[in-house]
């Protein structure tokens, strides 16, 4: 990708304010970024006949296990029919268990179980290969802009 640098566009330099082009080349980078990391996770999923959607359901069930169908709703921002067609599958396949919360009997929490563990485990470990050797390349306050940007772009209203 060519990203064409005007006069003020020096490495370093502080932007108040993003040309248009830069903008779009920025979202560019993402997109292709993205590409490269789904590659990553759809080798390790595709043994397992998992997609997209189930690696981003037992992503966010390993970083935040006893989490509930509602907190996945507001995350993902997809449908509950949708959710919930990937959920049964994950928990049919023994990827997923739900439990009765001790505190409210109403509430469902969702668990991996050892073989989403694995599962999760393998695709996550081939992720951070590759990211950490990103990180690497760029150095220290380059990750701590980058995750302050990613921050900044994320909807305040869906903690999970």
């Amino acid at each position: 990708m060519s990203i064409s640098r005007g006069s003020g566009d020096a490495p370093g330099f502080t932007h108040l304010y993003l040309r248009e082009e830069q903008v779009r080349s920025t979202y560019e980078s993402l997109l292709l970024a993205w590409r490269e990391l789904e590659a990553i996770s759809d080798a390790r999923l595709r043994d397992e006949k998992l997609g997209a959607a189930h690696h981003r359901v037992l992503f966010l069930v390993s970083t935040h296990p006893g989490c509930t169908m509602s907190d996945l709703l507001r995350r993902l921002n997809i449908s509950k029919q949708s959710l919930n067609r990937v959920l049964q599958e994950l928990v049919a396949r023994a990827y997923l268990e739900q439990r009765n919360s001790e505190q409210d009997k109403r509430l469902r929490l969702l668990f991996l179980t050892p073989k989403g563990h694995a599962v999760e485990n393998a695709v996550f470990d081939a992720l951070r290969e590759r990211m950490t050797m990103a990180y690497r390349d760029v150095g220290g306050q380059a990750v701590d802009g980058f995750r302050r940007v990613l921050a900044s772009l994320q909807s305040e209203s869906v903690p999970l």
